[in-house]
């Protein structure tokens, strides 16, 4: 089971005709990719800006099967990055451009190599929201890596998958506030893993190594029962030095799905259990949760497989006072509320 990653964007397929022509090619070229707009309400923003309207994602996909020995994706656009933390309001953006892409070279059957701009096989949830069941991704999300340069080696045994991969992931040291920027650092990294089926139930083991930051160990699994499909996703930190002499030097966190199904209508809820005491892992404005707890439910209307509106609730809960109020007052809560159509084609 490898981690599911839609998105992309050639701005050659927007762009206008520059010269009058046509480019003839024999490639099967498969497109992915969709968008996300609506609108974001959130408590506790630290001023009185407490909502948004943003497009959320614009992503579109290109890519080629290595049926010939080599393939290839490609993907340009941008993603908003809305996590369940900051609710939709000062949200950090990416920056519109290329966002992933890589080339595999597949010399012979069940083993390939993928080399360009990573996505990482770490967690259940994507960067796009419209490739996962909420408007807002998960908590848990801002612990994990996303993309990154790296060269990764597959290899498939049956029912098993294999994978390793050494990279230079960019590790986010000191997180965005509302006057500043985030800094990050670059860092030599590792990771290998294990995905496959046990009767119904699907999983995936990661362990990834920061060089002299820390270690990640990550475990998803997922199954339907009795027709609701149902999923974990677990991680547990491990800090090669405490940020404070005799301070925690480890935090873990864990995510549980369920999506059950009314004719046209999911309701997606999803429940975070963050702990993180002061090692900061999991921090808004610098300041580690301590222990929190999520909640967010996504009622969403289907109009067809590739068509959706939904609407979302949220609510975070921390130890530390981690938000605060439009006068600057440190509050333990945020509550979110947002309305969300996407098209994924």
């Amino acid at each position: 089971m490898r981690k599911s990653i839609l998105a992309a964007s050639i701005a050659a397929l927007t762009a206008p005709a520059a010269f009058a022509g046509s480019v003839v090619s024999d490639a099967d070229i498969n497109l992915n990719g969709g968008m996300t707009a609506g609108y974001f309400y959130t408590t506790n923003t630290g001023s009185n800006n407490n909502e948004n309207y943003q497009v959320s994602d614009f992503m579109v996909e290109l890519s080629g099967e290595a049926t010939e020995g080599v393939g290839f994706v490609g993907a340009f656009g941008t993603m908003a990055g809305i996590t369940v933390l900051d609710g939709g309001v000062n949200n950090s953006v990416y920056d519109y451009g290329f966002q992933y892409g890589w080339l595999t070279v597949a010399p012979m059957e069940g083993l390939s190599i993928d080399a360009g701009m990573l996505a990482t096989n770490i967690g259940y949830e994507v960067a796009p929201s419209y490739a996962n069941p909420h408007a807002t991704i998960a908590a848990l999300w801002g612990g994990q890596p996303v993309y990154y340069p790296g060269v990764r080696v597959n290899y498939e045994a049956g029912d098993m998958g294999f994978y390793a991969e050494v990279n230079d992931d960019s590790m986010e040291m000191t997180p965005a506030t509302s006057t500043t920027s985030a800094v990050y650092y670059s860092t030599a990294a590792w990771a290998a893993g294990i995905n496959g089926a046990a009767g119904s139930l699907e999983y995936a083991v990661s362990y990834y190594n920061y060089n002299g930051y820390k270690d990640l160990i990550d475990v998803i699994v997922s199954a339907d029962l009795a027709g609701i499909p149902v999923a974990a996703n677990f991680d547990y930190h491990l800090l090669e030095n405490a940020p404070v002499a005799g301070g925690d030097d480890s935090a873990y966190g864990i995510a549980l799905y369920a999506t059950p199904s009314f004719g046209q209508v999911t309701v997606p809820v999803r429940v975070e259990f963050l702990s993180d005491g002061n090692s900061g892992v999991y921090s808004v404005n610098g300041v580690g949760v301590d222990s929190a707890t999520t909640l967010t439910i996504t009622p969403t209307y289907n109009f067809s497989d590739n068509t959706f509106v939904r609407a979302e609730l949220s609510m975070v809960s921390s130890d530390n006072k981690i938000f605060a109020d439009d006068k600057g007052v440190a509050e333990d809560t945020k509550t979110s509320f947002a309305v969300q159509a996407g098209f994924t084609f």
